[in-house]
């Protein structure tokens, strides 16, 4: 978000965790802007990351999205793939701060929703004073996952790094 604009639709919070916990409001509105006024309808390749996201919301969110999309999409005719699409093929979301449970049945089940496993990529949340313990990575999720999220998609996403 841009912090001379208030994160929520409610105006500046008065404590830190209003802050904190709003800002998938603010994720997600500009997430919404960049989609439905066209931006990558204009800028097809554009690769966009948003760091610092938290990925518990991603899911739901798309959802929710591509429900009113095709409903209203006559709206926005210049938006000629679905939101889905549009976010598997442009948008990447950093791992950390993450804000989803530690069992590792739920996180698959977070994963699975997102329908994508080609959307986070890693980071650390360093040097923040919220990050809990001292792995980066949450447990219990499959080697092929962590190999995408620590290798593969970084690669995709900066294609330099290779």
């Amino acid at each position: 978000s841009a912090y001379h604009n208030p994160p929520t639709a409610v105006g500046w919070g008065s404590y830190h965790i209003e802050d904190y916990a709003g800002q998938a409001q603010a994720f997600q509105t500009q997430l919404t802007s960049l989609i439905v006024e066209g931006v990558f309808a204009k800028y097809p390749r554009l690769k966009m990351v948003m760091l610092e996201s938290g990925v518990s919301w991603i899911a739901p969110y798309l959802w929710r999205l591509h429900k009113f999309w095709r409903g209203v999409r006559m709206e926005t005719p210049w938006v000629d793939r679905a939101p889905l699409e549009l976010v598997r093929s442009n948008i990447r979301f950093s791992l950390q701060p993450f804000d989803a449970p530690p069992e590792p049945e739920t996180l698959i089940r977070l994963f699975d929703h997102m329908q994508s496993d080609e959307l986070v990529l890693f980071s650390t949340d360093y040097p923040h004073w919220q990050f809990e313990g001292q792995d980066a990575l949450p447990e219990g999720l499959p080697p092929d996952l962590v190999r995408k999220i620590m290798i593969n998609n970084p690669h995709a996403t900066y294609p330099r790094l290779t």
